[in-house]
């Protein structure tokens, strides 16, 4: 079994410092809910996200969205061989039970996200989904259970990836959550490895498929 943890993500509720900008106000009116619980979002709020602090790297839940989909819906993980969470810029520890099936619908899963930042877990009874505050990475990597923990980076050593994952049983593999800069968590330091899988930098949902894949042959060699 691995876990992948997604760190640094993204994925916040919309800041104070923006709720009265008038492209926050509209996008909540339209949809009947509070700026205050709603999801901040660059594609809806980018001109309001100018007056924050990184504002071109943040308010990107699609990067999660993206994530979870490839990674639950997986085959590694309807072998029961996968674990996933997500820790937050904000660091929030959210914690998801492999059976969770997440919304392909990008507004549903927002909806659902804003669920779980309002209540903390979903669905009401017998949460699947759970959020806990105050979570930094050094927390986060404390929670989970593992063998030693991996960092993906482009300037991580070079791996053939079919042949690294056969030493990779137990491992936590650590991907970021934004889509551009550096990790905002001391994450190098928490790193018994870093590595790179390509000369390039990927989307986080095409490197998650290639350890998925990768360590699921190697799962099944096993057999």
């Amino acid at each position: 079994m691995i876990h992948m943890l997604l760190a640094d993500s993204e994925l916040e509720l919309v800041p104070r410092e923006i709720m009265g900008y008038p492209a926050v106000r509209l996008n909540a009116k339209k949809r009947n809910k509070s700026p205050a619980k709603s999801l901040l979002d660059a594609s809806l709020h980018h001109s309001a996200m100018r007056a924050l602090p990184m504002g071109d790297r943040r308010g990107r839940p699609d990067i999660v969205h993206l994530f979870l989909l490839v990674a639950l819906e997986s085959v590694l993980n309807r072998m029961g061989q996968l674990r996933v969470c997500i820790h937050t810029r904000n660091n929030e520890m959210i914690t998801l039970d492999p059976t969770t099936r997440i919304p392909k619908n990008y507004p549903r899963f927002v909806g659902l996200m804003e669920s779980l930042f309002e209540a903390g877990s979903v669905p009401e009874r017998e949460p699947l989904i759970v959020m806990q505050r105050d979570r930094n990475i050094s927390a986060c990597i404390r929670e989970i259970p593992h063998e030693k923990v991996v960092l993906l980076s482009p300037d991580g050593k070079r791996v053939r990836l079919s042949d690294y994952v056969r030493g990779c049983d137990g491992a936590l593999f650590i991907l970021g959550g934004f889509p551009k800069g550096e990790f905002l968590s001391d994450v190098r330091s928490e790193a018994d490895d870093t590595i790179s899988i390509y000369e390039e930098s990927l989307p986080v949902w095409t490197v998650a498929s290639e350890i998925l894949v990768n360590y699921e042959n190697h799962v099944l060699e096993e057999m």
